[in-house]
């Protein structure tokens, strides 16, 4: 099997190649993950390879910022978020490789530094929902907007999806109308295209990362300088 596109599990092959015989490739679909999941499913880590999940905290959030972008630098496990007030939410369709925990159970020495890596990942994901904090008491919805696209970017390269306007006004915490304002600013500078059409509503797609970096706040920047960190890790 070639090296996967998500980082995590192209280090996982690296280290135990034969693991590749356990993937099982599942589909990601808009919306909700689900808050049931199956005792079968517990048991596997999801690593996406293609499409982008939004991590949020359920409730009243802090700050009113809940959003760090899961893609092509991070998995998750079922069984770890049971319980917990962090939740997932497919905001483009793709696709992931899942492989059972048992796996990595039946040898923890062989695994232990890949765990290693694995578990400074998932603090990057913290790091970067407390960097969103700071991005919305300091930025205005314009370099918010712009940021979040280049982390969009970042966390799942090759995508040609489109992102709703409505949607991401929910996880910035701002109204449509601001990120639509925004998203219109970035258009005419080149940024980024915008479509409407019935039933979708407003939707920015063709995302040119180099313009919208010179309109961008710097946030986006700490979240991949913490993920090329985690990447840096030897196994």
């Amino acid at each position: 099997m070639p090296p996967s596109s998500n980082h995590l599990l192209s280090r996982l092959l690296q280290t135990t190649p034969e693991a590749a015989q356990r993937l099982e490739r599942v589909n990601l679909s808009p919306g909700a993950l689900p808050t049931e999941v199956r005792k079968e499913e517990e048991g596997h880590l999801y690593f996406p390879e293609a499409g982008l999940i939004g991590l949020y905290w359920q409730g009243t959030p802090l700050m009113n910022v809940r959003t760090a972008w899961l893609g092509c630098h991070a998995c998750w496990w079922p069984g770890y978020w049971m319980g917990s007030s962090l939740k997932l939410h497919v905001l483009q369709a793709g696709h992931a490789q899942r492989i059972g925990w048992s796996v990595l159970q039946a040898d923890p020495q062989r695994y232990a530094p890949w765990l290693q890596q694995t578990a400074a990942v998932s603090q990057q994901l913290i790091h970067q929902m407390a960097q969103m904090v700071y991005c919305a008491q300091n930025h205005n919805t314009l370099q918010r907007l712009a940021s979040s696209l280049l982390v969009v970017l970042h966390q799942n390269p090759h995508s040609g999806e489109h992102l709703s306007v409505s949607e991401l006004a929910n996880w910035l915490s701002c109204s449509a109308g601001d990120v639509q304002l925004a998203a219109q600013t970035l258009q005419s500078q080149g940024a980024m295209q915008m479509t409407s059409t019935p039933g979708t509503g407003v939707q920015v797609h063709n995302l040119q990362p180099q313009m919208l970096a010179t309109l961008a706040c710097s946030c986006h920047l700490e979240v991949a300088q913490s993920d090329a960190a985690s990447s840096a890790i030897q196994i």
